[in-house]
């Protein structure tokens, strides 16, 4: 019975990312339009309404128990969905994709330095395994490594940081509430940081570019309006079947669920954009779902362990 409520769990998070892959992929479709700022600013101003219609609709609580630290928690993953969505309009998806799914080796590393979890060995490997992966998708050669090239890893390591608050923190809290909090915080900051744009622009206060992070305000075209409200509904369905797939099953087993995302968007962009990927870097997103899978294996070690002492 257990088993079968974990695959139906996995299958639900399986579908929420399949979801959430086509969604992405089109982002890159409005960065020459408009800006990643009214973008965000745009699809919260439609998500929060309809999450609030969802949960009266539903009868769900969707304000948090505790605001501060839900509030504190989405800040976190709000940085890195932006350094993520930011980094579709410079790096191909593939590549984007596999930097924010470095998220479970720094889930690992931060449990161990900072909460004082125990390192087994198939961690290390695991680590070792996600790490060589990630060298290989993005490109990166140690001797060249710049900043630019570590962007994606650092929307990885925001992930993991709001994961882990999210368990610590948010444990007691409804889904809905959860995801609200959180479109709500991205539009805040979208509508800040576009307002800033905008004083910038008529006062000439700096020179900068106009750029997928630097556009200001502008009517957007009716595609893009289109690929907006659908990555929007998008994003609520996958959320939604993502925290019932957590919901399910036991997080051990249907987390390496999640890693469907990495060949879904590689899928995506090869059938319908033409966007080739190579032998080297399919082999190097092979190592990073090894890496997940061998992670998955000592969070439950690490919770039989927790168990039985």
């Amino acid at each position: 019975m257990i088993l079968n409520e974990n695959f139906k769990g996995g299958l639900l998070i399986t579908s929420g990312m399949l979801i959430l892959a086509i969604t992405d992929n089109y982002v890159r479709f409005i960065s020459e339009d408009i800006g990643l700022w009214q973008f965000h600013l745009i699809r919260s101003l439609i998500a929060v309404p309809a999450m609030i219609l969802f949960a009266n609709l539903r009868s769900y609580d969707f304000w948090p128990k505790n605001f501060k630290l839900v509030a504190l928690r989405t800040a976190i993953l709000v940085l890195a969905m932006f350094i993520y969505f930011g980094s579709l309009a410079f790096f191909p998806i593939s590549q984007v994709a596999a930097g924010l799914f470095t998220s479970p080796i720094f889930v690992i590393i931060f449990s161990v330095f900072f909460l004082g979890e125990r390192l087994y060995f198939s961690r290390i490997v695991a680590v070792f395994l996600g790490t060589v992966g990630i060298f290989i998708v993005l490109g990166i050669n140690v001797l060249d490594l710049s900043f630019l090239s570590i962007i994606p890893i650092a929307s990885g390591a925001f992930y993991a940081l709001a994961s882990l608050a999210l368990r610590r923190w948010c444990y007691n809290e409804t889904a809905t509430s959860i995801m609200l909090i959180f479109f709500l915080g991205m539009g805040i900051v979208a509508a800040i940081i576009t307002f800033l744009i905008e004083i910038n622009q008529f006062f000439e206060i700096f020179m900068i570019s106009k750029t997928f992070l630097t556009f200001p305000l502008k009517i957007p075209s009716e595609e893009t309006v289109y690929i907006i409200i659908g990555h929007a509904i998008g994003s609520i369905l996958g959320g939604i079947l993502i925290t019932a797939g957590y919901q399910k099953g036991e997080t051990s087993f249907v987390s390496v669920f999640e890693y469907s995302f990495l060949l879904f968007v590689t899928l995506w962009a090869y059938m319908f954009f033409a966007e080739f990927i190579s032998s080297i870097v399919l082999f190097g997103m092979t190592l990073i779902v090894i890496s997940g899978f061998l992670i998955s294996l000592s969070e439950r070690k690490n919770n039989f362990s927790q168990f039985e002492t």
